[in-house]
């Protein structure tokens, strides 16, 4: 059966992927003993983590502001008010956080590894992969590090070198869900599917309210032609996280050749409501089907 592209989730979303903020601080605790910033400068400081922690970007980044002006040479405060930016969307600023942090302490893998992923959302692959190779030098076992140097070596298209890494990620970290999902993702695209099937699979048993498992799992399905199963994949995405377009739209697509035309297209308007920039990505998915079904007759 010619293979049918649809909307994959998880490797490219990859902020769900990632570490949360809260990993971050907990990998980071051991941050005052790198040097002896002032209690003024540590009281600002562990302010800025309690609201990062709660989601207060604006209130961490100006604590973090002013613990780096009390201490200008702590790379801590640097890497954390990175990961604040980072989480308001300012990549910029924080890749220019995460660059001083790194050059006040060179051996802080936790800046390389976020300066990867924001280098990554900017689009440059290679220096992305160039950071996340040096976090894994100074820190062989960060498991989210060969994760991400999977997701981006894929990205790239270079399939054999990120299956060696999710490979690794998945022995570091046996019971991280996001790891099969990633690593199904690959096996997909390398044309296993039975493979991809199994990561999922995997991945839904570690954690069964992950939505994007079985919205992928559902466009391994569909590959095989298995319509009434990647269906019910794509309504259980759904049913866990109603603002899914995707699964709308990979849900319309099989509808669409099982020739239900009307329930596909309420699948496609409500896929498009939710995320209008998917609409060119959809109409081309559309046509390749309309093409594959035609082909049959």
């Amino acid at each position: 059966m010619r293979k049918i592209k649809m909307l994959p989730t998880g490797g490219n979303s990859h902020r769900r992927h990632c570490l949360s903020a809260l990993i971050i601080l907990l990998l980071a605790a051991a941050s005052l003993s790198q040097a002896q910033p002032s209690r003024y400068a540590e009281s600002y400081y562990n302010r800025g983590n309690e609201l990062l922690k709660q989601g207060d970007l604006d209130g961490a980044i100006a604590d973090y502001d002013a613990a780096i002006t009390a201490y200008p040479q702590w790379a801590f405060a640097y890497k954390m008010r990175g990961s604040a930016r980072y989480n308001k969307g300012d990549l910029d600023g924080s890749i220019a956080d995460y660059t001083r942090a790194i050059e006040l302490d060179p051996h802080l893998a936790l800046a390389h590894y976020n300066r990867g992923k924001a280098r990554r959302d900017k689009g440059d692959l290679d220096g992305s992969i160039a950071d996340y190779t040096t976090a894994i030098k100074i820190n062989p076992r960060l498991s989210p590090a060969y994760n991400n140097r999977g997701n981006a070596r894929r990205d790239k298209g270079e399939l054999d070198g990120a299956m060696a890494d999710l490979d690794i990620a998945v022995r570091l970290d046996p019971h991280n869900a996001l790891v099969y999902n990633n690593r199904g993702l690959l096996r997909r695209a390398k044309g296993d599917l039975q493979g991809a099937i199994a990561d999922y699979d995997r991945a839904i048993e570690i954690n069964p309210r992950l939505a994007e498992a079985y919205s992928n799992r559902g466009n391994a399905l569909q590959d095989k032609g298995d319509l009434g199963r990647s269906i019910a994949d794509y309504e259980s995405a759904i049913k866990i996280d109603p603002s899914f377009a995707k699964a709308y739209g990979n849900r319309g697509l099989a509808r669409l050749s099982q020739g239900d035309m009307a329930a596909a297209e309420k699948d496609f308007d409500a896929c498009l409501r939710l995320d209008p920039r998917l609409k060119r990505l959809l109409e081309e998915q559309i046509e390749q089907t309309k093409r594959r079904l035609g082909a049959r007759h």
